[in-house]
């Protein structure tokens, strides 16, 4: 019988456990908050992105920007397993929703294909300075 191919949500919910899971391991408190989004980890309550793709999408960097947890966990699922990049969540924010206004700078103030869309996009690259950065869980 073949196996179905995970949805979006089993994705992010794996995320999630990886992410408690991954501080758990290196002496951390910490378990799932809610549903969806969130974890309690250290003193923390962090959201946590998965992206199974190579890049961590955002669907409205309005509501982004808007958010306020102190921690942003990036899971990203490879096949060598998770790499995990721990953010400080308002410098992380900044430093998307600048690079969100760069692109729309660039493109006249209007995004070409889809003037409604607030879609924005984090790729690894602009992360990298968070890579295992949990000691800022502590």
């Amino acid at each position: 019988m073949p196996v179905a191919a995970r949805t979006h949500s089993q994705t992010h919910q794996a995320g999630r456990h990886l992410a408690v899971a991954e501080a758990l391991l290196r002496g951390i408190p910490a378990k799932l908050k809610g549903a969806q989004t969130y974890i309690e980890v250290g003193e923390h309550v962090a959201q946590v992105m998965v992206a199974a793709k190579g890049a961590w999408m955002i669907a409205d960097i309005d509501k982004f920007a808007a958010l306020t947890c102190s921690r942003v966990i990036l899971v990203q699922l490879t096949v060598e397993g998770p790499h995990f990049y721990v953010a400080d969540g308002n410098e992380l924010r900044a430093e998307v929703l600048a690079r969100h206004m760069q692109f729309l700078e660039q493109v006249g103030g209007v995004r070409p294909r889809n003037p409604d869309s607030k879609n924005t996009v984090i790729k690894p690259e602009h992360v990298d300075s968070w890579r295992d950065q949990w000691g800022l869980l502590s």
